[in-house]
């Protein structure tokens, strides 16, 4: 389903692959700080298709992690020593999208310097795949340029997704763009998830499962609809155990979600990511 394919890729590369990019000529919409930014700002609607919800990106999730006074913690983002390991395409695509929102993290939650090391992995984890003539050849400047300017970074990021996933399509890598996307949502997840693991649950929690589980589903179906690559079944499966625990929250009667039902998620989340970083 098309629809699906434009929203994933939309709510998820240009998070931390493009988070900086925007094309020559066009004018990024008008500067906002990190406090005025709402979730309209960060979750992409695409008008032009027949799509009744909004999928809440990692970078909406970062935000409100920035807004909440989340502090950086350089213990969780994939170490950046680990780029040499990645050779196999399987490996390099989906830790391109790890990576992608590691970068995203540091940039929102004030890290420059490791913002510029994960730019330069996703970079060359790009050449691995053939992506990197997707990217516009500017990026690198501009990221450069505006490292110590987070709000410049958020501004410019809806201009510059539509290239990328044109590219994309037109190459025929639909398979290689189900690796980056899965693997850029988990990271997400799990950089999202891991600080509230001994924290009591409240309503912005709740919120925060919920917003995950409707991207969960859709990012399933997206890859069992293209399950014949075999890169794309496996890690079809490594999905399939996350919706696992988070499909047990459907039979709950009293409560939304257990503190039980939470650890569980937590913990399958980081045993998934723990094995695609690896």
């Amino acid at each position: 389903m098309k629809t699906t394919f434009m929203t994933l890729a939309s709510a998820i590369l240009i998070v931390g692959i493009f988070a900086s990019c925007s094309s020559d000529g066009k004018k990024s919409s008008p500067r906002k700080s990190i406090e005025e930014l709402s979730v309209e700002d960060v979750i992409f609607d695409d008008e032009s298709q027949t799509i009744s919800y909004k999928i809440p990106s990692p970078l909406e999730m970062f935000i409100r992690m920035k807004n909440r006074n989340v502090p950086f913690s350089p213990e969780l983002p994939n170490k950046v020593a680990n780029g040499v390991r990645y050779v196999t395409q399987y490996q390099q695509a989906v830790n391109m999208g790890v990576y992608a929102s590691d970068m995203a993290y540091c940039c929102i939650l004030g890290n420059s310097q490791n913002t510029l090391e994960y730019f330069n992995l996703v970079k060359n984890l790009s050449i691995e795949i053939g992506l990197y003539e997707g990217i516009d050849k500017n990026l690198a400047d501009r990221v450069l340029n505006n490292l110590s300017e987070t709000d410049t970074l958020l501004s410019v990021t809806s201009d510059s997704y539509h290239d990328v996933v044109t590219y994309i399509e037109e190459q025929g890598l639909v398979d290689i763009q189900c690796l980056v996307v899965a693997g850029a949502w988990i990271e997400s997840l799990y950089l999202c998830l891991e600080p509230m693991k001994q924290q009591e649950l409240n309503d912005e929690t709740y919120e925060l499962i919920r917003d995950h589980q409707v991207l969960l589903e859709n990012l399933i179906e997206l890859l069992d609809q293209n399950k014949q690559s075999g890169n794309v079944a496996k890690l079809l499966e490594e999905l399939k155990l996350i919706q696992s625990v988070y499909d047990v929250t459907y039979q709950n009667k009293d409560e939304k979600v257990s503190k039980q039902q939470f650890i569980n998620i937590v913990n399958t989340v980081g045993d998934v990511r723990a094995r695609l970083i690896m």
